[in-house]
């Protein structure tokens, strides 16, 4: 019998997967999902790099991909210890979203792939109309969706409490701090730099600008990382049970495991090369025109209110504290220039994706239900 209690090996992954195929078929899903965000939600990143004309859009893009691989990577590598710091990290809170009660196995797998697909449907619907798609709020809602939708056909699963007030504080502090941080960076910009002259400055944030705009993207690969980590941690989690192993010990065993997160750091990578131009264009012009300390400023104010969340484990939505960030900073050189009415149904799109990913995600394990039965 293979020994899942402490640890499971690549061999002993894939051979439970080969008795349990649905297990494949959620990978593939929660791979898709990486691209997906990779391609939609990075972009969020550069936008103002590339708006703002420090970097051209093919340079931005690569240097975008490339940390974002490398924050997944890290976060991959060092996220148990995090958690042991602080009791729990980001992938740790979305493998414990649900408690699947008495479903089976390939029930449970099934459900997470209905959910995972939720993901994929929104938000290529929001790539469609150029908004950053949510993705911790589609991916919560959709798995979220799934468990429930087991729980209404008997199979005893529920919500769990602890993650999910790590998720409501993620969805609160998303809106509210970026933009306090944004308007705050701007605000000390504007002070630090009042007497310095503009063509000093301007050599100076052509450089720091990059570099802001780096931090970003590395955050995004190490708190949406971490959030793709935490469903193949589950999966993970849930094979070990079909050969005696504890659902709760093998969460934490599988943190840190390089073919967990390796898969992880290569589609999001993939993903990010595809471009996301439209919504480049639409977080970067679409809320405000921001000159360059202010796309400075915002970048370090988005990079630490992730850098917090991931620290206490909270899943934040990253396109909605960079879209805060921009409204923070803008709002802080010009209240009126802001455009309220399209950073408006920017943060309210990324606050409707959540209960629509749910419906979605149940209505999906609902459909496969009917059809097979």
């Amino acid at each position: 019998m293979i020994k899942l209690f402490h640890y499971m090996g690549l061999k002993d992954f894939i051979n439970l997967c080969n008795a349990h195929p649905w297990a494949y078929i959620a990978l593939i899903m929660n791979f898709g999902v990486v691209f997906v965000n990779g391609w939609t939600d990075g972009p969020n990143s550069i936008a103002t790099l590339v708006t703002t004309r420090t970097m051209k859009p093919k340079s931005a893009i690569i240097m975008c991909a490339l940390l974002n691989a490398l924050g997944v990577l890290v976060i991959g590598a060092f996220a148990k210890y995090i958690s042991a710091l602080v009791g729990g990290d980001v992938s740790s809170t979305i493998a414990n979203l649900v408690s699947w009660g008495n479903s089976s196995i390939d029930e449970i797998l099934c459900a997470i792939a209905c959910g995972l697909a939720a993901i994929v449907v929104v938000s290529l619907i929001c790539t469609y109309f150029g908004f950053p798609s949510s993705q911790s709020n589609c991916l919560i809602g959709g798995i979220t969706g799934a468990g429930l939708a087991l729980l209404f056909l008997g199979k005893g699963s529920s919500i769990m409490l602890n993650p999910w007030i790590k998720v409501i504080i993620g969805f609160v502090g998303s809106l509210l701090l970026g933009f306090l941080l944004g308007y705050f960076f701007t605000f000390l910009i504007q002070k630090i730099f009042a007497k310095v002259s503009a063509g000093k400055a301007t050599r100076f944030f052509n450089v720091g600008q990059i570099l802001t705009s780096g931090m970003m993207s590395f955050m995004h690969g190490v708190q949406d990382g971490a959030k793709f980590l935490g469903i193949s941690i589950l999966i993970g989690a849930i094979l070990s049970t079909s050969n005696g192993g504890d659902y709760a010990s093998s969460i934490i065993s599988l943190s840190g495991t390089w073919w967990i997160y390796v898969p992880v750091a290569i589609f999001i990578t993939l993903g990010t090369f595809m471009g996301g131009y439209k919504i480049i264009k639409t977080m970067g012009k679409g809320m405000a025109i921001l000159k360059k300390y202010q796309a400075f400023a915002t970048d370090i104010a988005a990079s630490i209110a992730l850098l917090l969340a991931t620290f206490f484990g909270i899943p934040v939505s990253t396109g909605t504290v960079k879209s805060t960030a921009i409204m923070g900073g803008g709002a802080r050189r010009n209240f009126k220039r802001v455009k309220w009415n399209t950073a408006g149904k920017m943060v309210l799109w990324g606050v409707i994706v959540f209960p629509f990913s749910m419906i979605v995600g149940a209505l999906l394990v609902y459909i496969f239900i009917w059809t097979t039965h």
